[in-house]
């Protein structure tokens, strides 16, 4: 069983230098814009503020975790991308063994994640591909969201 926390300063330095590969999505074709909002909702929770966050729907937030159980550190990265949350990992090479270990670890990060109780926020941003503003609210354990078109430039600022 792996224990995990936020990554510190001096090793997000190091892992923002070398990048990551995406290793999953959180919900699969079972996603729902309520879903991802009480997902970063429960991330907010258990690891605070994220590492970064963006008015970029593609690009919405990024936290790097630790996973750590005594023998071993793996890290991953949970984020908000194009494809919605996802678990990305650190270093993702041709070894399918330690594919394996990152899938299994992911999974249980992520089962981690989805077993918190979601933190009250609010998030505005634009989905650029389709021209719209979206925002995210969760207010008492209930995610609220909307989408409206944008209608000028000065909506994307």
């Amino acid at each position: 069983m792996y224990q995990f926390r936020k990554a510190t300063e001096e090793e997000l330095s190091v892992l923002e230098m070398n990048g990551c590969s995406k290793l999953c999505s959180v919900y699969g074709l079972d996603c729902t814009d309520e879903k991802f909002a009480l997902f970063f909702g429960k991330l907010i929770t258990l690891f605070g503020e994220p590492d970064y966050t963006t008015d970029d729907y593609e690009n919405m937030y990024s936290y790097w975790i630790i996973a750590e159980d005594g023998q071993n550190k793996i890290y991953l990265e949970v984020c908000h991308g194009a494809s919605g949350a996802s678990v990305g990992g650190k270093p993702m090479g041709t070894d399918r063994e330690q594919e394996k270990i990152y899938m299994k670890v992911a999974g249980e990060l992520i089962s981690f994640i989805e077993s918190a109780e979601p933190s009250d926020y609010e998030w505005q941003g634009f989905y650029e591909d389709y021209d719209i503003n979206v925002k995210y609210t969760v207010k008492d354990g209930i995610a609220y969201t909307s989408e409206y078109p944008a209608e000028s430039e000065e909506d994307y600022e």
